[in-house]
């Protein structure tokens, strides 16, 4: 095998821009660009849901694929083939009964009850179309519950000569099936055991990827120490420190081809490092966009980016807003999420109105505006694997301001930890208290303009570009591929 020309699949439910609703997404959707130029093949598998197909320009039918076994089913879904990117080529199972939907894992009225069924369904076909395509990748690539079983999958007996590697996007979401489910699975009794799959009284599909892979990955170091501990490990801390001898946190990236103030098209103005005055335009053209009183633009204008529920911190901002608007600052958020987040923030709006601009919505177009527009980014999360926004801000000159917890601890440098490096503002305590004191100490700072423009030179000098961590999947995958070769 010569070094670094790897074959790879990159199996995952999201892959932007055809399907996305948070980082994983956005993962799928740059990470191969990195992997091709360091030599790799490389190629995506995701589910055909509705919208993905009507973004795809052109597709061919690729493959005729045997009936996928589901419980006592026997579905054959159709495989296209298209491209997601020029030399990327992205593989489609189309199965309408379980993707010819509105969105992706649910709709307004929550989420489809039939996730388990459909994932399981995805799950299966991709050994079944690997095999019937003459596909034999070195590394499959796996991504969070929605493809966890493939691992078992392959222990036992698929895609001989093709090693696991599992990647853990966020350990909140474990991919339960219930007891009356399980059948679905297809697997053998033996993997329905406490080493296996089980997880109290159903089986956790995210488990099946963590148990059986070669290798598991997660999306930032200090991430991969805290899901080994009861606060963090959502009740599988202990399988997590048995695997530790394979487990590697390796942080996200993100696509500089897309997020660069120098030439992103949808700001109002570009500007860069060297010459950072054209931000004041962007901030201008954002406050009176949003209905946001002209005296801000003197004063800290904070974004945030974010869905509303309880991991983001957004109890913490609600309990905060009086304190923050106190300071004569200026808060622009985006997002959608539970209801009691959305009521909630629409009654600050009302009691608020120049300082507070709200969007219960999630726009790219207004969230490259915002992070050119803002001066602060807040990111106040309760865990956070590894977060893009901050980094993004970063890019932009829009100084974080974060809980220090997973990637945004890994990311962020605080005027703490170095006074004369610092590109952001960390709290360590998950608090409404210890937010305000982080957010005062950047409001003090901002107030010292050459000070500041030191931290915006700092934040927008940090490269977080996926070449240096696609070289560390890269080692991550030979290890993985000696130890499925090994076991042979």
């Amino acid at each position: 095998m010569k070094k670094n020309r790897l074959n790879i699949l990159i199996a995952a439910s999201e892959a932007s821009p055809l399907a996305k609703t948070g980082g994983l997404g956005d993962v799928v959707g740059s990470l191969p660009a990195a992997f091709k130029k360091l030599g790799c093949n490389v190629s995506i598998v995701i589910p055909g849901y509705r919208h993905a197909l009507d973004q795809i320009k052109t597709t061919r039918s690729f493959a005729e694929i045997l009936p996928v076994t589901l419980g006592r089913q026997k579905i054959t879904p159709e495989i296209l083939e298209s491209e997601l990117a020029p030399g990327i080529p992205l593989y489609i199972v189309r199965c309408d009964e379980f993707f010819d939907r509105s969105g992706i894992y649910g709709n307004s009225q929550g989420e489809y009850f039939d996730n388990p069924e459909r994932f399981i369904f995805f799950s299966r076909s991709i050994p079944v179309f690997c095999s019937a395509a003459g596909l034999n990748p070195d590394v499959i690539m796996c991504n969070d519950w929605q493809t966890g079983l493939v691992m078992p999958l392959m222990a036992e007996g698929s895609l001989p000569h093709t090693a696991g590697v599992f990647v853990i996007h966020n350990m909140g979401y474990q991919g339960l099936v219930p007891p009356e489910k399980i059948d679905l699975i297809g697997l053998p009794d033996r993997y329905y055991r406490m080493e296996g799959l089980e997880y109290y009284d159903s089986m956790s599909l995210l488990k099946a990827g963590i148990a059986y892979a070669q290798a598991v990955t997660t999306v930032s170091p200090t991430y991969a120490k805290e899901i080994q501990t009861p606060e963090f490990g959502s009740g599988l801390d202990g399988l997590m420190r048995s695997v530790s001898n394979r487990l590697h946190g390796i942080l996200n990236g993100v696509d500089y081809d897309e997020w660069d103030p120098e030439t992103d098209r949808n700001i109002k103005a570009n500007y860069s490092r060297g010459n950072i005055t054209a931000k004041k335009i962007c901030k201008t053209e954002l406050l009176k966009a949003m209905g946001l009183a002209d005296r801000l633009g003197d004063r800290p204008l904070m974004g945030m980016i974010t869905r509303l529920v309880d991991q983001k911190g957004c109890r913490l901002v609600a309990e905060a807003a009086e304190k923050i608007f106190d300071m004569d600052i200026g808060l622009v958020l985006i997002g959608t999420g539970e209801k009691e987040y959305h009521d909630m923030f629409v009654k600050l709006q009302a009691r608020f109105p120049e300082r507070f601009a709200l969007k219960l919505d999630f726009d790219l177009d207004l969230a490259h505006r915002i992070i050119a527009g803002c001066d602060m980014f807040l990111m106040p999360s309760l865990y956070e694997p590894c977060g893009l926004t901050q980094i993004y801000g970063l890019r932009y000159g829009s100084i974080p301001i974060v809980r220090a917890t997973g990637g945004l601890k890994d990311t962020i440098i605080d005027p703490k930890e170095s006074r004369d490096g610092a590109t952001g503002f960390k709290f360590k305590k998950f608090s409404a208290s210890e937010m305000l004191m982080a957010i005062n100490r950047a409001v003090n700072a901002f107030s010292n303009r050459k000070y500041w423009q030191t931290i915006m030179t700092n934040a927008m000098s940090k490269d977080f570009s996926w070449h240096r961590s696609a070289k560390k999947y890269l080692s991550v995958f030979e290890k993985a591929i000696a130890a499925r070769r090994g076991n042979k």
